[in-house]
């Protein structure tokens, strides 16, 4: 693995959107944890994160999402997470039937969409 995930927040319409590049796996998974902790998130009910541009996710990048997913639970906010279906992130979520608990989404306007 040599093309080790970066992380960068930006807003699309007004909705925060976390997106990942690279390779997300054990050597740099507490770097994604760290990151979705410490973002200062706008107030609002939806937070996106985009996995568009990853090319390599394991089982600790899962855990990751959930344990994220569940903290904006408690928030009372929801994880709208971008996978599209061919990528290594989609393939991964679908096969551990992550769409049943994860609203999966093929880009980040399709997600957009679904919060209106």
């Amino acid at each position: 693995m040599t093309d080790q995930a970066t992380f960068q927040f930006r807003e699309f319409n007004g909705i925060p959107v976390i997106e990942v590049t690279g390779e997300l796996d054990v050597a740099n998974i507490d770097d994604f944890r760290a990151f979705v902790r410490d973002a200062t998130l706008p107030d609002g009910f939806s937070v996106i994160v985009s996995f568009e541009r990853v090319s390599y996710f394991d089982s600790h990048a899962l855990e990751a999402l959930v344990e994220f997913s569940k903290r904006l639970h408690t928030n009372r906010r929801q994880l709208l997470v971008v996978a599209p279906r061919e990528s290594p992130p989609g393939r991964i979520l679908r096969t551990a039937n992550m769409d049943l608990a994860l609203p999966l989404y093929e880009s980040v306007e399709e997600a957009r969409l679904a919060t209106q």
